[in-house]
This record gives C-alpha cells, structure tokens and sequence, in this order.
C-alpha cells in the first residue's frame, strides 16, 4: 500500500461505526491526529503499517489500551494517544 492508500484505510476504520465501547474512541483519535493527508506528520507511524490488517490491528490495540489504561483524572486523551504512537 502506498501512503495515500494508507491513509485512506485509516480514515475509514476510524470513521466506522463501532458496537463496543472500545470503538467510540476512534472518532476521537482522529481528531487528535489531525489532517488525513500526506503532509500531516503525525500520521507518520503508517510508515511501519504494511497493510490494511496491520491498520486495523494497530487502531484496534490503541482503542483497547485507552478502555484498560486511560485515566482522564490524571492525563488527556490527546497525551495517552502520543505516548502510545511514541513508545507503543
């Protein structure tokens, strides 16, 4: 896949409508990741992402580590998503 192909595949998943709780925080990470196109360097980690699975993988152990880790007392959403994209 090529960026652009990337960055589509993104834009979708995070655009789909979830049934879980998990999922209602897809619409918000694409808010703090910004701009889906190819100057947007926050989307940077799609270098490391080969393919479509992979994206949906990443998007998917994100939303899971935000419903077991997240606690909005002590950080904001916008931090806990850097530091996953940072240090994984």
């Amino acid at each position: 896949m090529n960026k652009q192909e990337k960055i589509t595949c993104l834009k979708a998943y995070l655009d789909k409508p979830g049934e879980s709780y998990a999922d209602s925080f897809k619409w918000e990470i694409g808010i703090i990741l910004g701009g889906f196109d190819e100057s947007n360097l926050n989307l940077r980690f799609l270098e490391n992402l080969s393919e479509e699975a992979a994206i949906y993988a990443f998007v998917d152990r994100l939303t899971s580590r935000i419903v077991m880790k997240y606690d909005p007392e002590w950080e904001s959403l916008g931090d806990f998503v850097w530091d996953y994209l940072g240090n994984g």
